[in-house]
């Protein structure tokens, strides 16, 4: 078959094809498309590896098994935290080491011998100001904290609700009688010989 046969093929099945036809098919698919597109897109800065978050993501997906679209949705948000903590974990390790570098042409005399912690020391001193870069990044940090603590806890307990209303209506299930089991248990009972009692003889 010819590449313009094959493609033209290729489409016209294509065209044929509606997806998942089960329930349990539609949501996985439905799930799965949310692992890529537009959340790496709005979550990784273009110096950032894309693929990094992308395996990040996939590893709270399948830790956390969200069965829902609103389940999903909070692991992208709790995974989307979690990349910006990282991230801001390693701005403060840059501002510090620029500070050192910034010291060390400045005041190299003074500093020469000193312990490296000592140095970090001095530089953490110069930034801890209540307007200082390192300040305002530690109020992003903080604040990124408990957004990723608000999320994990709805999550959690949208996970709990769903688990214990599946847990009932499974139990819900169970407790229903059974017509074909009754039926049978009536026809096996009209089928029992009755024998008489036998007669004493006096």
């Amino acid at each position: 078959m010819s590449s313009s046969r094959k493609i033209a093929s290729a489409r016209a099945n294509g065209a044929k094809s509606r997806g998942p036809a089960t329930d349990p098919g539609k949501q996985a698919s439905a799930l799965n498309a949310l692992t890529h597109g537009l959340t790496a897109r709005t979550v990784v800065l273009f110096n950032e590896s894309a693929d990094e978050y992308q395996a990040q993501l996939r590893d709270y997906l399948d830790h956390f098994h969200p069965q829902t679209k609103p389940e999903a949705d909070l692991v992208h948000q709790l995974a989307a935290a979690h990349w910006r903590l990282g991230r801001y974990a390693g701005v403060e390790s840059g501002i510090l080491e620029q500070r050192m570098y910034d010291q060390e042409e400045r005041l190299s005399e003074e500093l020469e011998g000193l312990p490296e912690n000592h140095r970090l020391a001095i530089a953490f001193e110069a930034l801890s100001g209540s307007n200082s870069s390192l300040a305002l990044l530690n109020r992003y940090q903080a604040r990124l904290h408990h957004e990723y603590q608000r999320i994990l806890k709805a999550l959690q307990q949208m996970q709990s609700a769903r688990t214990r209303a599946d847990s009932h209506h499974h139990a819900k299930l169970q407790n229903e009688p059974n017509p074909i089991s009754e039926h049978s248990a009536v026809s096996e009972s009209s089928n029992i010989e009755v024998l008489p009692f036998p007669s004493i003889s006096q």
